[in-house]
């Protein structure tokens, strides 16, 4: 009588298809890294426009109280703005080796 065991040993084909799925949801990640950023730049391009018009507003005769107030607080809401963004890219950057 013979017996005959075949046994076949597919880790290297999970470990495989394991990787990949990471791969695609790595990219799938960055993809929305860079959507998420792109979309930064669009804001900020629209906030640079803003000041300059507000800007021109001002050389051109100044402004009423009520108005300066309204440009202040926009300074003053970009100012936290960038300051939240500056500290988020300092606490995400990693030390230089």
């Amino acid at each position: 009588m013979r017996i005959d065991i075949h046994l076949h040993h597919h880790h290297e084909d999970d470990l495989l298809n394991f990787l990949k799925g990471m791969e695609n949801r790595i990219m799938a990640s960055l993809d929305e890294t860079l959507a998420a950023v792109t979309a930064e730049s669009t804001v900020d391009d629209s906030i640079i426009a803003l000041l300059q018009g507000l800007a021109a507003q001002i050389a051109a005769g100044g402004l009423s109280p009520a108005d300066q107030a309204k440009v202040d607080a926009i300074f003053s809401q970009a100012t936290a703005n960038a300051a939240k963004v500056s500290a988020a890219v300092t606490a995400n950057t990693p030390p230089a080796p």
